[in-house]
């Protein structure tokens, strides 16, 4: 391709190639993230369970409520990013499976109180920065013509979540099947 095409694809000041070159590196950076993430839930799963069932079971229905719009706003961003139906799931999935290892990590370590505390310890870090870096700056740069009713939104989802984990942790000892 001669200089013209090249001028033309890039652009002036190269600009498209960068954004290009971004969106290739972006489901990468997606899933690398999200396994990492993926790992501090099992983490914080498998301690819960080494510490009791009923801990273990709130802290799974706390990490389905928060994995699940999580992994949808993946798959929406691997297929933003330009990968099929398919490959999207596919790497959804594979990025996902650090949360067993996490699992099985935790629960072979956690076998007294001190690990234990050490596993929650790390695992709440990992979701404050989570929240923090990621969550946050991005409800922060949403643009509306309702802002009121995002920022309305926003604060009944997460006082709604609050609100959940504090009736599981007040009444987990209540918890029968």
């Amino acid at each position: 391709m001669g200089a013209v095409g090249r001028s033309r694809r890039r652009g002036a000041d190269g600009a498209v190639g960068r954004a290009r070159a971004e969106l290739r590196m972006l489901p990468y950076m997606i899933c690398v993230g999200d396994a990492v993430h993926n790992f501090a839930d099992g983490l914080a799963m498998g301690a819960a369970f080494a510490a009791s069932w009923r801990t273990g079971l709130a802290t799974s229905l706390a990490v389905l409520c928060h994995e699940l719009p999580h992994e949808l706003g993946d798959f929406a961003a691997l297929l933003h990013a330009g990968l099929g139906a398919r490959r999207a799931l596919l790497l959804n999935f594979a990025s996902a499976l650090p949360a067993f290892l996490g699992l099985y990590v935790a629960l072979a370590a956690a076998t007294s109180h001190h690990f234990q505390a050490w596993i929650f310890t790390v695992a709440t870090g990992l979701f404050l920065y989570v929240a923090l870096c990621d969550m946050l700056p991005a409800m922060m740069n949403v643009q509306d013509a309702r802002p009121w009713l995002l920022f309305a939104l926003h604060n009944a989802g997460l006082l709604s979540g609050w609100g959940l984990l504090l009736l599981l942790s007040l009444y987990e000892e209540n918890i029968a099947l």
